[in-house]
């Protein structure tokens, strides 16, 4: 195994070494996970903590449903994080949809009932073969495309 370099330290000593902001935002986000756990305990669901503000753990839900599970059981989970010397006053609740991913497709649009004997009356006049037999290709899709959709229900 290869030794490392002088001027890379292991992250013992760089915790310790007068690096208070790291060893700050090591120390919350230890506490927070801590937190997470307690509160993971009582809820049967995802949720997510965003931060604590005077007291207040603000709680980060996908539906009301979840919000309201989460309110009702707020005197037990304030209790268990007073058990485990945590000094909370109350939870704010707040409820945020998951982000739907964009679609990478374009979305279906109906075909117009006429749009399949244009594409063919097109065909049949353009004099390059290719074009006219991809045209007509075209056609006969657009055909069972304006059945699929005459046989969707609305």
């Amino acid at each position: 195994m290869r030794k490392l370099p002088k001027q890379v330290k292991p992250i013992e000593t760089i915790l310790h070494d007068g690096n208070d902001i790291l060893h700050l935002l090591v120390t919350q986000s230890q506490e927070l996970k801590r937190i997470e756990e307690i509160i993971a305990s009582y809820m049967p669901f995802e949720f997510g903590i965003s931060g604590i503000k005077r007291g207040i753990i603000k709680i980060i839900v996908s539906k009301a449903t979840e919000a309201t599970s989460a309110m009702y059981r707020e005197e037990v989970i304030l209790s268990a994080l007073s058990n485990a010397g945590i000094a909370a006053n109350g939870i704010k609740i707040l409820v945020r949809p998951p982000q739907s991913k964009p679609s990478f497709f374009a979305p279906e649009k109906k075909v117009s009932i006429n749009a399949a004997d244009t594409v063919a009356m097109n065909a049949s006049e353009i004099g390059d073969t290719a074009i006219s037999q991809a045209l007509g290709k075209l056609s006969e899709t657009l055909r069972r495309r304006i059945h699929e959709d005459a046989a969707k229900p609305s």
